[in-house]
């Protein structure tokens, strides 16, 4: 007898077997469910979460002077976790912050509604129950809007009326109490120096100091660990007139300048100084003019 092949169709697993019945000869196709293969899913990887007294460039960890509860003027984590992910680009913007816990090199704090634990290096104090008087610079933020600022105080007393000086705006504003410290001394953090830099002295503001290192912000708010005998305290104060020559720092480097006028209720002096051929015109801070260059 003639045997009749049956058409397979593939459906998961066949197997095929022959069977003798009567004689005859059947091809019995058993098909076997297909199985099926469980993906693999990997778990979610979590991000990395750095130390809390970790910083993207060399300085050592240091304590704070700053108290529980007090004002200070700060980075946020987000900003310090995203420079370590990729330190070429360190810059930093200060915010006010209150202390929740301190520790011996990192400390909690307060922003906004979120609590977390950042360097304790990064940390500027604010210092409670300070009075200004006219003509003083103090340290402290923009408040009605936000960034750490050095302010020339035209009003004095405990809410001082003051000028910002870290900006071109000269805007006005009434500081509230406990919201500033008052600058008074050289290598006092929240000052300028002078740092020797590639295209001569570069104006930075000082924000801790360890030994032989200083702790600077500068152009665009870019952190830089420097040898402290490489810089140099600039004068709060100077007295100055029309016609004298200054250095100042109209784009980060200090160059030469010539004094068109000093304006005591703001805390400026107009110059002029040489740009790329020609002579322009700058409104330069008290705190952040030399009257000659480091040597």
């Amino acid at each position: 007898m003639s045997k009749k092949l049956l058409p397979l169709v593939s459906l998961g697993l066949l197997s095929i077997t022959l069977v003798a019945c009567s004689g005859k000869t059947e091809t019995i196709v058993k098909v076997e469910p297909a199985t099926t293969t469980t993906p693999v899913v990997e778990p979610a990887k979590t991000a990395e979460v750095p130390a809390p007294d970790k910083v993207p460039f060399d300085y050592p960890s240091v304590k704070t002077d700053a108290k529980k509860g007090d004002t200070i003027l700060a980075p946020s984590f987000t900003m310090i976790a995203s420079s370590i992910k990729d330190p070429s680009y360190i810059s930093y913007i200060f915010y006010n912050a209150t202390v929740v816990e301190i520790g011996d090199t990192a400390t909690k704090v307060k922003e906004l509604l979120d609590e977390t634990t950042i360097p304790n290096s990064l940390i500027i104090p604010i210092k409670a129950g300070q009075s200004a008087k006219k003509g003083d610079i103090v340290l402290t933020w923009w408040q009605s809007g936000s960034g750490m600022q050095r302010a020339y105080v035209s009003e004095g007393g405990t809410t001082p009326t003051v000028t910002y000086l870290d900006g071109d705006d000269l805007a006005t504003e009434k500081l509230k109490a406990d919201s500033f410290t008052v600058l008074s001394a050289d290598w006092q953090v929240g000052t300028t120096i002078a740092c020797k830099g590639s295209g001569g002295y570069n104006n930075l503001i000082l924000l801790n100091v360890s030994g032989d290192k200083v702790l600077t912000s500068g152009w665009g708010g870019t952190i830089k660990v420097l040898t402290k005998s490489d810089c140099t305290p600039v004068p709060l104060k100077n007295t100055l007139k029309a016609g004298d020559t200054i250095y100042a720092a109209p784009i980060g480097s200090f160059q030469k300048a010539t004094v068109v006028s000093v304006d005591d209720t703001k805390g400026r002096v107009k110059a002029n100084y040489e740009f790329a051929g020609s002579t322009e015109e700058g409104n330069f801070p008290f705190g952040q003019i030399l009257t000659a260059m480091p040597q």
